[in-house]
This record gives structure tokens, C-alpha cells and sequence, in this order.
């Protein structure tokens, strides 16, 4: 009888902090759904070395709290807006020819990845 008193307090007890953890771990916000781009665009197709003239990106997502991530192996991206869905890229000799701006759009639902192409040239 102790044994069975003993099992049964272990359970409940084992319950509760179960219960307890998942507290602890917020749900996925139900207001949002995986995100899609809905379009990612430079304001030119071609920029010169040297940043006097850069190329503004724009990324339009949809999903809900999204977080945008931008990448290049060579030149620089300077964030535009508190998002993040617009930056400036300008790019030295090092770039020259064709260069890919990765941006990846994420939120609580997951994330993807996308591309824009710019050719860097010397004037």
C-alpha cells in the first residue's frame, strides 16, 4: 500500500513539473505562418567600385515577425531600416564581375533564403 501511495504522489508530482516546463517555453506565435518572399529587388543592376553610387536592396516579406539576414562574400551592407528589410551595398575592386546579395527572411515558423545579382564594374 505504501508503494502504491508512493507511485501515485511520484506521478503527480512528475505531472506538475511537466505542466511547469512547458510555461517555460512559449507557444509559436499563432499570428504567423511560414514567411515568403514577396519580392527581393535592387534599385539597379549594375553599380560602380567605390560606393559613390551603391545599390539600395529591398526585400517585402510576408509571414508574420519577420527577421531579415543579409550576406556577401566580398563588399559592404549597411542596414537601411530599424527591420532590416533595406540596406546599401557598395563594393571595391575586390567585387568586380557578378556578385550575389544573399537574404535570408525568417520567424518562429522557420526560414528561407533568396538571392539578387548586381554586376560591379570600374567606371
Amino acid at each position: 500500500m505504501k508503494a502504491n501511495v508512493f507511485l501515485t504522489l511520484l506521478a503527480i508530482t512528475l505531472v506538475s513539473l511537466a505542466g511547469c516546463n512547458k510555461k517555460n517555453n512559449p507557444a509559436p506565435d499563432a499570428s504567423t505562418t511560414f514567411p515568403q518572399f514577396v519580392s527581393l529587388t535592387a534599385d539597379k543592376d549594375s553599380i560602380k567600385v567605390g560606393g559613390t553610387d551603391p545599390a539600395i536592396l529591398t526585400c517585402m516579406a510576408s509571414g508574420g515577425n519577420i527577421s531579415y539576414t543579409w550576406e556577401v562574400d566580398l563588399g559592404d551592407i549597411f542596414p537601411l531600416n530599424e527591420a532590416g528589410s533595406q540596406v546599401r551595398f557598395s563594393a571595391s575592386e575586390c567585387c568586380l564581375g557578378e556578385k550575389y546579395i544573399k537574404c535570408t527572411i525568417s520567424n518562429d515558423k522557420g526560414s528561407i533564403m533568396d538571392t539578387v545579382m548586381l554586376y560591379i564594374f570600374i567606371p
